[in-house]
């Protein structure tokens, strides 16, 4: 077999989680190595049900057939090894080796944010999620959740809505729609973005595989944010993870009569960082300040007055022509010529008809 079906053996059809798989390759330096053991150092090093799955398993055919058909369905399976692995995840202990993903390749950002909360949320919560996410977005930070209904489907709509980089993890078989209420972020998630998980197709969302889900949550972030969580909420696990993971947490407060942010008002009594706006959020990574601030370093040699005057106006939120050309004095052709040579140069992006803002990205 090719150098990647060992790989798809080993983590789909031997039934074993990230952490058994990372202390059997302290043994073994590749999975081709455990294939071709003999039944009786299996016998004397693993488990009985280790070694039924391992003799039921080792059928070319059926592996090879399984793979043809996750392709069919245009699934990637990315190794830990390969570039289109999202490298942030390899900094956890307990990653996976092999990843599915279905949609558009991860665009690896300098900054990740993880916002997650409760599946039923009010509109408070719903507005909060989907408004954090379009500001992450515009900033070019990504955001990540897990495709939950509520919170987590309001943070991927909002980065949706800004064109951002958003990846969706899930606590099921890559080609499973779950909830079946969410097909159509799915789908969209699918045209434009990216949706992950560690487990094959046809693998059920059975609820313990969604707090095992939860470490690649936070693994995938800088920082996550809870958004209306209540005293029991899976959120917190994210958190717990976080922690463990050395993560930044934030947690979004609520009315205090309301049990639906009972979980984010312990998460702040025990530490986490209260947040109002991204801002916020953006002043624990100065560094990632820091490089955005370049933005503003440019040399004025390099422009034409009528783009100064257009660049001083614009920052990182939108602004549409009609304020530009108000703010500036400039009529209505030298504001156009201007956002034409300023977004040709990289300084600005139109992130909408006539709408601008300034491109963080530009070094």
């Amino acid at each position: 077999m090719e150098d990647k079906l060992y790989w798809y053996w080993f983590c789909t059809m031997l039934g074993m989680n990230a952490r058994k798989q990372h202390e059997i390759l302290n043994l073994f330096q590749h999975p081709k190595e455990l294939w071709n053991l003999s039944f009786s150092v299996m016998e004397t090093t693993f488990s009985k049900t280790i070694c039924k799955r391992w003799i039921e398993s080792k059928d070319e055919t059926k592996i090879q057939k399984q793979y043809d058909q996750m392709k069919k369905e245009e699934i990637e399976f990315l190794l830990s090894k390969e570039a289109a692995y999202p490298q942030k995840l390899k900094e956890i202990y307990d990653y996976p080796y092999g990843i599915f993903q279905k949609g558009q390749p991860w665009q690896e950002k300098d900054l990740v944010i993880a916002i997650v909360g409760s599946r039923h949320p009010d509109r408070y919560g719903l507005e909060i999620a989907r408004n954090f996410a379009q500001d992450l977005a515009q900033r070019g930070i990504g955001v990540v959740s897990g495709m939950a209904k509520g919170i987590d489907a309001a943070a991927h709509w909002g980065a949706l809505k800004m064109e951002g980089s958003t990846a969706g993890i899930l606590g099921c078989g890559i080609d499973q729609i779950y909830p079946r209420d969410n097909h159509q972020l799915f789908y969209e998630m699918y045209d434009k973005q990216s949706v992950f998980s560690e487990y094959p197709m046809n693998v059920r969302p059975d609820a313990w595989r969604f707090p095992e889900r939860n470490r690649l949550i936070s693994g995938w972030s800088d920082g996550i944010v809870i958004v209306q969580a209540e005293k029991r909420s899976g959120s917190l696990i994210t958190a717990d993870c976080g922690l463990d993971q050395n993560k930044e947490i934030f947690a979004v407060p609520g009315p205090v009569w309301n049990s639906k942010h009972a979980g984010c008002h312990a998460l702040i009594r025990q530490g986490a960082k209260l947040v109002e706006s991204v801002d916020d959020i953006l002043s624990e990574f100065p560094n990632f300040m820091k490089s955005s601030e370049n933005i503003s370093q440019l040399s004025e040699k390099c422009l034409a007055n009528p783009e100064k005057k257009v660049y001083a106006n614009l920052d990182l939120y939108p602004r549409h022509i009609n304020e530009i050309m108000t703010k500036t004095g400039l009529n209505f052709q030298q504001t156009v010529e201007a956002l034409f040579h300023l977004e040709a140069k990289g300084y600005i992006k139109q992130i909408s008809h006539n709408t601008y803002i300034k491109n963080i990205h530009k070094r």
